[in-house]
């Protein structure tokens, strides 16, 4: 089967892929019973009136080291600038193909001293931009794809995951490498590892409208460590490095397998149509049909204190296993508010919180606070 570039994009665009595989103890109990809380602050986001408050897609967030508010809105193709009480106060970007325009932003990034980056799947494209949104430079000449799950680790480097690929018969092989990378250049500098997948008949692989997030990244920047997990719905893993590649730890919870409900797999399909409107498609692509089993871990964060921020994607509200740096387990933590689609930032400057599929079709960025750890 000879697959040509095109054909490897849109299918890797459109399948969503678990790396790892096992049974987990299905006698796995809960390591906290009593979670910790938490707390909604304030929100951005107002569903009519004064335009600079309504949002189109969220689809990530940041906040800046001095404490403005970062939104990456999909839709208008534009970063949205606020203050640190939710206030108002520039837009970055626009809608193009020229330097620092975007055509579908995808996620952003932020280096220590401000600078934005932002990776952009139409145009196939790294995007580098000052604090105040000014194009710095656009990394384009990728083998196939830029990296996805981009984190910053200091102001000269970004990780990412990137992607290979290779035919062994009928069957495509996948390659995902989390890897290290310079601001001024497409060339892989450091590889921390590489994870592959054996697809078989690929074109009836099962589609979804998350596209190719299959590796989940965040970095620890003010002490140079870099975490890896991949959307498994098998196995619950968490990887860490340094930025020179040393393996410092790994974790794992032991969270058994969770299977969707079937009221969960209708929702998610009738999610997935929506999502595949948006990107032109009046039907479900053929053969599409969810994942039978929750993916385990959804996202990943670091906060104030370098604890990382483990999200489950087990439950009916967000619920966060957090892990010391030593990859010591001290407690967990449950936000507020029930839904699938939450999405988090958290890092040393601060945590956002927003849903994509929120309820009252009105999209809000919410500024939380994280509970206190007790390290005992």
């Amino acid at each position: 089967m000879n697959f040509h570039r095109k054909g490897i994009l849109a299918f890797l665009f459109c399948m969503a892929v678990s790396l790892y595989s096992g049974c987990a103890d299905s006698q796995w109990s809960e390591p906290f019973p009593d979670r910790l809380s938490i707390t909604v602050r304030d929100s951005i986001g107002i569903e009519t009136g004064d335009s600079c408050y309504v949002l189109g897609s969220i689809v990530d967030a940041e906040i800046t080291p001095s404490g403005s508010i970062l939104l990456l809105d999909q839709i208008a193709c534009c970063i949205r600038e606020f203050s640190p009480e939710g206030t108002y106060l520039s837009i970055f970007s626009r809608r193009g193909s020229g330097p620092g325009e975007f055509a579908y932003p995808m996620e952003m990034a932020l280096l220590p001293d401000g600078r934005i980056i932002v990776r952009d799947m139409l145009r196939s494209s790294i995007i580098i931009l000052t604090a105040n949104g000014e194009s710095l430079s656009d990394l384009v000449d990728w083998p196939l794809l830029p990296p996805s799950a981009i984190v910053s680790v200091d102001e000269n480097h970004i990780a990412g995951c990137g992607i290979e690929y290779d035919m062994q018969g009928v069957d495509l092989v996948l390659i995902f490498i989390p890897s290290l990378y310079t601001l001024n250049s497409t060339d892989r500098e450091l590889k921390f590892f590489s994870d592959t997948l054996i697809v078989k008949n690929p074109e009836e692989a099962p589609l979804t409208p998350s596209g190719i997030r299959y590796s989940i990244m965040t970095s620890d920047n003010r002490n140079g460590r870099v975490f890896y997990t991949n959307m498994s719905t098998a196995h619950h893993g968490i990887h860490c490095w340094d930025i020179h590649g040393n393996s410092l730890f790994s974790f794992s919870l032991g969270i058994p397998p969770v299977a969707k409900t079937q009221q969960e797999l209708l929702e998610e399909t009738e999610y997935a149509r929506i999502q595949f409107s948006s990107l032109g498609m009046n039907t479900l692509p053929e053969g599409y049909e969810p994942d039978p089993f929750h993916t385990l871990i959804v996202d990943l964060g670091v906060d104030s204190r370098g604890n990382l921020w483990i999200q489950r994607g087990t439950e009916e509200r967000p619920v966060f296993d957090i892990i010391d740096d030593d990859g010591i387990h001290i407690g967990t933590a449950e936000f507020p508010r029930s839904g699938k689609y939450w999405q988090f930032s958290i890092s040393p400057n601060g945590s956002l919180a927003w849903n994509l599929d929120p309820l009252s079709g009105v999209q809000r960025v919410y500024m939380v606070d994280l509970p206190v750890v007790d390290q005992e």
